[in-house]
């Protein structure tokens, strides 16, 4: 019993710090056209926090696509944020992309990025 009441506590621990941060393919057909090599986050000198998402397009052709970030605070609420508008993006023919995003706030340190297909 003992046991169990300690991986218990462990569990909530573990997923209490877990980090509500993530990069979503909003449609899972960009998988096969496009991979996300590493995602990097920091907080910088002035406290808004930045990431920078590295990643490439696989096919032979040159792709458009789209991005939007939800910003939250440490508590999970929403953070308020122009980026949480959709913004066009171009990834080259086999080539990498970064896209550089920097929060609205300081508050604003958990982020969801949400790519999608261009519509256009």
């Amino acid at each position: 019993m003992k046991l169990y009441t300690t991986l218990f506590t462990l569990f909530l621990l573990i997923s209490g710090c877990a980090s509500k941060s993530y990069v979503k393919f909003v449609d899972n057909s960009i998988e096969n056209l496009i991979k996300i090599e590493d995602v990097n986050k920091r907080v910088k000198e002035n406290g808004l926090t930045e990431v920078q998402i590295r990643g490439t397009n696989s096919t032979d052709k040159y792709m458009l696509f789209r991005y939007r970030v939800v910003w939250e605070d440490k508590d999970g609420f929403e953070v308020p944020s122009i980026s949480s508008n959709w913004t066009d993006f171009s990834a080259y023919k086999n080539a990498e992309f970064i896209i550089s995003i920097i929060g609205p706030n300081k508050k604003a340190t958990e982020y969801q990025i949400y790519i999608d297909k261009d519509i256009k």
